[in-house]
């Protein structure tokens, strides 16, 4: 069976349509998009069964659904046929073409409609066991309350008597806010970013705060919280964030290392009297010899779990007990805490789900089998903590990157971290981050045409559109997206990718490299070259030995007034640089000042947009802490 839409007929497989001479081509998440339009009885989907089925367990933004039907009417040239039923999803009016005759229908077979409900349950099934190697269980039926509300970044919170007592920062000042019944108070704050940071409260009210103060690292202890100071320990600044657990009224584990080039790994602190000991039940040493960190601690029983990084290596869940220890979970990314109750340990899995591990007698020996608490999270999840019975976590505690204008009319945003983007043939490329790798949007017009989602392990972090197709580079090499996945094309350690779509080059701390568009490889060109960018004159950099800005030919453009980064705007070769907390940019012929933005750009990203000019800038954060009760 096939079907049309504004006069275009799709193939069976549903990845291309025509109509006449004219056809498109449809991405991965197009073809799933249009694929449950047409299984539906009357061509409804809803918003949730929409973004279940087509990015599973990939973290997107709230936007993501949104502008991905915006593509597909963009390509049909068809807005009517695609209706947004508010706040509840979708629906599509299409046609269906039988081999005798074509006649306007929603109604399906029951047949058809049967294997397509059982392929969608089927995948389903598929997404959730994808997301561990153990045997996921039903979501259980959970009561959520939102007991905190802020501005600011979340470093950590704990409770006592009924308050909740949050640590928070953001990019001039920390605070230390009393919450209670969602009404925040703050006790202290300071205009130092980063003053106030890890807090454990014990039953009895004593409480260990971690503090940077006179740019110094203390670890203060306090009779009631942040109240009635009756101790103080020295720390340097490699312990960063250090983890407490209070093992009684007097004693408390602690995260540290004595010296600056040793292990960070738990200590023992008695306040009675003033000793940190090193915990010598446990052997906390690293396999494989290694500097390492023990970054958060929670104690069990007799033995610990830990969030521990391995110098370089990924991240683990482990836990410790004597001289045994196991590996519990590995994660891609920096998880922040675990939750530790006396019969489960709650954990972030990699995907931005919220996880739960029974925990038995001999947490050493039990089968590692986990069930989720929450499922997949549009909006970053982090922080677990069980405290006074009931599970914590904090939402949306995330940097988020946008797009900006100097003009200030045009902002751009996804819910993952963007971290490169380029408009070349009028076209806006945008690499950002998610959970399990990296997300490509593309835009024409300010409409996003393009969207992929590509899992992937590699270090990229610079994006090239040439010649109609998509390049990513980095520490891991430079790569072709093909079909969706990422082709291996040089083992060039890229700083900057470059073109402006008839030439593309590549700069590494080793000098430029110049793609040939036959052999489809890099060449060396230039030993050394810097500052590279595109521009109408050709792929452009600086020549160190001669000093002037020189393209792909050699040839000599212009002469740069500051050793400064470069691009052009509007057939102007221009510097920016950072004065205070703006960016300026000036013209490199007469040193007029063409522009000024109210931030400091970000990652030196800054390109020419039609007679705009785009920038990266942080964005306000809203974050919450949430409170949970499991059935």
């Amino acid at each position: 069976m096939k079907y049309k839409i504004n006069g275009f007929l799709l193939s069976a497989d549903i990845i291309t349509a025509v109509r006449g001479e004219d056809k498109i081509n449809f991405t991965y998440q197009e073809t799933e998009a249009l694929k449950l339009f047409f299984a539906s009885e009357d061509g409804f989907v809803d918003t949730q069964t929409l973004e279940s089925t087509i990015w599973g367990d990939r973290v997107v933004t709230q936007n993501s659904l949104r502008k991905l039907i915006s593509g597909i009417r963009l390509k049909f040239d068809d807005k009517n046929s695609f209706k947004n039923v508010r706040s509840k999803g979708y629906q599509l009016t299409f046609e269906v073409a039988d081999e005798s005759v074509e006649k306007k229908s929603q109604k399906f077979s029951k047949t058809f409609l049967a294997i397509a409900i059982i392929s969608f349950f089927l995948s389903m099934i598929t997404i959730i066991y994808a997301l561990s190697p153990q045997s996921i269980q039903a979501l259980p039926k959970i009561s959520q309350q939102t007991v905190f509300e802020s501005n600011d970044y979340i470093l950590d919170y704990a409770t006592y008597n009924n308050a909740l007592y949050v640590t928070t920062r953001d990019s001039k000042t920390s605070k230390l806010y009393k919450t209670l019944n969602r009404q925040n108070t703050v006790l202290l704050s300071t205009d130092y970013p980063g003053a106030y940071r890890g807090i454990e409260i014990h039953s009895s009210g004593r409480t260990v705060m971690h503090v940077v103060e006179d740019s110094e690292c203390k670890i203060k202890i306090f009779e009631r919280p942040v109240e009635n100071q009756i101790d103080e320990i020295p720390c340097n600044r490699q312990n960063a964030y250090p983890s407490f657990d209070w093992i009684d009224k007097t004693k408390f584990y602690i995260t540290f290392n004595v010296t600056p080039t040793a292990s960070i790994k738990p200590y023992i602190y008695d306040i009675e009297t003033k000793l940190l000991e090193e915990v010598t039940t446990t052997n906390f040493n690293s396999e494989n010899s290694k500097i390492f960190t023990d970054s958060f601690i929670k104690a069990h029983g007799t033995g610990i779990f830990t969030l521990r990084e391995n110098h370089l290596d990924e991240m683990s869940l482990m836990y410790f007990n004597g001289d045994k220890k196991k590996a519990l979970y590995k994660y891609r990314s920096k998880p922040f805490s675990i939750a530790v109750s006396e019969s489960d340990l709650f954990f972030v899995g990699n995907n931005n789900e919220l996880l739960r591990m029974s925990l038995t007698d001999n947490v050493y020996s039990q089968e590692i089998k986990t069930s989720y608490v929450l499922a997949p999270q549009t909006v970053k999840i982090d922080d677990p903590l069980f405290l006074q019975n009931d599970l914590y976590f904090s939402l949306g505690n995330a940097t988020k990157n946008i797009i900006t204008s100097t003009s200030g009319k045009f902002k751009y945003s996804l819910g993952n971290t963007i971290i490169d983007f380029t408009y070349t043939t009028k076209t806006l490329s945008i690499l950002a981050l998610t959970n399990s790798g990296y997300v490509v949007e593309q835009l024409k017009n300010g409409t996003v045409f393009n969207s992929i989602y590509i899992d992937s392990k590699l270090s990229l972090r610079h994006l090239a559109f040439h010649q109609g197709n998509i390049y990513l580079a980095g520490a891991s090499g430079v790569y072709k997206l093909v079909d969706n996945v990422l082709i291996s094309i040089s083992d060039i350690k890229a700083i900057k990718l470059v073109s402006n779509g008839q030439c593309m080059i590549a700069e590494a701390d080793n000098g430029i490299f110049q793609f040939e568009a036959e052999s489809s490889s890099f060449h060396m060109f230039a030993v050394q070259g810097e500052r590279a960018f595109p521009s109408k004159y050709g792929c452009l950099f600086v020549d160190n030995l001669s000093g002037y800005i020189v393209n792909e030919k050699r040839e000599k453009i212009a002469k740069p007034i500051l050793k400064k980064l470069l691009f052009e705007h509007m057939g102007r070769i221009t510097h920016w640089h950072s004065v205070g907390d703006q960016t300026h940019m000036v013209d490199i012929e007469s040193g007029q000042i063409i522009a000024k933005t109210d931030n400091r750009v970000l990652y030196k990203r800054v390109i020419s947009y039609e007679n705009d000019i785009l920038y990266l800038k942080k964005d306000d954060v809203r974050t919450s802490i949430v409170k949970i009760k499991l059935d």
